[in-house]
């Protein structure tokens, strides 16, 4: 698998960094705003209850950071859910990790939606991508009595799928 991967070009990575920093200015929304204000809110309320160390206002201004670096590195404009996830993923594991082993075991169990949610997606493409593959080789050995040694799934059609699992 590794070996498929293309290595980028030094020169050329630095002036996507370039471009990225220079031209691209991601703005957050109003629900991403609130998003991020209710996980402040319940992350301290659960830093008062379990008597761990508080939430600062310096957690919420990093969530609003890493939101908009992940933006920027994608090249977008606005922030996109999946930005604030990954930003309240980040900054959920690192608050958490700096708890007590008992308070951390019990923030974990409170915030494990948002724990997982790369992994929980990674999986569920992973299965899609799967499926397909498995129902093209069968598709392949039933019409041509014989197993290929390559798959093409359409990009439409891998979306098609994925959008009607995310629907459900």
């Amino acid at each position: 698998m590794e070996e498929d991967l293309e290595v980028i070009p030094l020169q050329l990575l630095k002036k996507y960094i370039v471009f990225a920093k220079q031209s691209v200015r991601p703005k957050l929304m109003g629900i991403d705003q609130d998003r991020i204000a209710k996980m402040y809110s319940k992350l301290r309320q659960e830093s008062l209850a379990t008597g761990s160390l508080p939430i600062t206002v310096r957690h919420v201004e990093s969530l609003i950071r890493l939101s908009e670096a992940n933006a920027r590195l994608h090249l977008r404009e606005q922030v996109q859910e999946s930005d604030v996830d990954l930003a309240i993923s980040i900054t959920l594991e690192s608050f958490i990790s700096t708890q007590k082993f008992s308070v951390m075991r019990s923030m974990r169990q409170t915030f494990q939606k948002f724990l997982g949610f790369q992994q929980e997606r990674s999986e569920l493409l992973y299965y899609i991508l799967h499926q397909m593959t498995l129902d093209q080789l069968t598709f392949q050995r039933c019409v041509r009595g014989q197993q290929s040694a390559s798959v093409e799934i359409a990009e439409k059609d891998f979306m098609a799928r994925v959008s009607f699992f995310i629907m459900k």
